[in-house]
């Protein structure tokens, strides 16, 4: 191969390559940016599921005054794959709840090293006092939501999947 070619050959070698590493380059940028924004709504949706107008805490305080609990259970229709946790007692807690027992709706971090889960419903979750909470272990919330038993017995917040 004569000097020409090889000099022809790596131009368009180092081109492709340039092209290659700048499409990764967009197409990261916009994978971010669609989980970023899809991650902003479903921290609302959990927002919405604990403190909205009809969400889990006025649900727990109408029960928590005498109302009697719902048949059918409280639906908690999203944010999909997120889980319903409680935080009482001793545990350690998000700072969103500190020195009260509280119930969070947040992502499942699968291996919890260095409190990752408490930190995760801290920063992408939502959480509500709940003085009187009983613990309960964490609720997957499935595509089509979750119905739960929110039931007050003998003055505690008991809280279990429909």
């Amino acid at each position: 191969m004569n000097k020409k070619g090889f000099q022809l050959l790596s131009e368009e070698t180092l081109k492709i390559v340039i092209a290659v590493i700048c499409i990764v380059f967009l197409v990261y940028i916009l994978v971010s940016l669609y989980f970023s924004v899809t991650g902003a709504q479903e921290t609302k949706y959990a927002q919405a599921n604990i403190n909205g107008d009809n969400g889990v805490a006025k649900e727990i305080s109408r029960i928590n005054v005498g109302g009697t609990p719902n048949e059918q259970g409280f639906l908690i229709p999203n944010p999909n794959g997120w889980h319903v946790f409680s935080f009482v007692g001793q545990d350690k807690k998000p700072n969103l709840c500190t020195n009260a027992n509280c119930i969070c709706i947040c992502r499942n971090i699968l291996i919890d090293i260095f409190d990752r889960q408490i930190k995760e419903c801290d920063s992408k979750g939502a959480c509500a006092v709940v003085s009187n909470l009983e613990k309960f272990n964490k609720i997957k919330i499935e595509n089509s939501g979750v119905f739960l038993s929110i039931r007050k017995v003998n003055n505690l917040i008991e809280i279990t999947k429909k």
